[in-house]
């Protein structure tokens, strides 16, 4: 049975930390081949306590919290997860589930055959609802301007369950430069730099998370995402992926 780390990188999550905890380890139970490491990205609430106080009450080496202060981002926060993975397949999913922790499931399944395996919002027949209007927006405007100037043909680069097998995780979160909302692109970029297979799984949003308040300015978010997709392209003509 293969080994697998799964990180979950949390920020200001205090108000639904213990219900992702207890998620947890009642997806533990029946996994023993399964570790999960919390990244704590500088969270300004008690996510940080919440999270040290379960895990010194559970005393198992199978949940583990890296802390530090000083918000980053969720790009780099992953790839301080990975930095510490030891499984020979390293998954992340976002700490809210926004995705159910059973995806984690689909997507080892499928890393049987595939270097790195994605989520995909559009590979399920569920209806959407309730999703803000500017979200989706930005995620359609995201995806349409990355396949544009990366030359990918993903229709979801963003969501939050995606998997790698050791070597594909070590060499593109070694090779990452951006930090932010666009690291997902970077990754499926230089997957397909270097030859790494890449596969789908259908990725569900919880009922739930589709009516939970958006952060996005769709005007300041979408300059960003531009940038940070120039950014990309210009560090790869500079080298800095090789």
């Amino acid at each position: 049975m293969q080994k697998i780390s799964a990180i979950v990188p949390v920020y200001n999550e205090a108000e639904c930390i213990e219900q992702t905890f207890a998620a947890v380890l009642e997806y533990l139970e029946k996994r023993p081949y399964y570790s999960f490491l919390f990244v704590n990205d500088g969270s300004t609430d008690k996510t940080k306590e919440i999270l040290e106080s379960k895990i010194k009450a559970l005393s198992s080496s199978r949940i583990n919290l890296i802390s530090y202060d000083n918000r980053q981002g969720k790009g780099y926060a992953v790839n301080k997860g990975v930095q510490y993975a030891d499984g020979d397949y390293i998954c992340f999913i976002d700490s809210d589930l926004a995705y159910s922790l059973d995806h984690l499931d689909m997507v080892v399944e499928k890393l049987e055959y595939f270097d790195v395996v994605i989520g995909c919002r559009h590979l399920t027949s569920d209806k959407v609802v309730g999703v803000k209007f500017s979200r989706m927006i930005a995620g359609k405007l995201f995806n349409v301007l990355s396949n544009q100037i990366l030359n990918l043909k993903f229709s979801d680069m963003q969501a939050g369950v995606k998997g790698f097998s050791r070597i594909a995780a070590k060499e593109l979160f070694n090779r990452q430069d951006l930090t932010g909302f666009s690291f997902d692109a970077e990754l499926l970029y230089l997957a397909k730099k270097l030859d790494f297979s890449i596969g789908e799984i259908p990725a569900k949003v919880s009922d739930s998370h589709q009516y939970k308040f958006s952060k996005i300015n769709l005007l300041k978010d979408s300059v960003k995402m531009f940038l940070d997709l120039l950014t990309i392209r210009i560090n790869d003509l500079r080298g800095r992926y090789d």
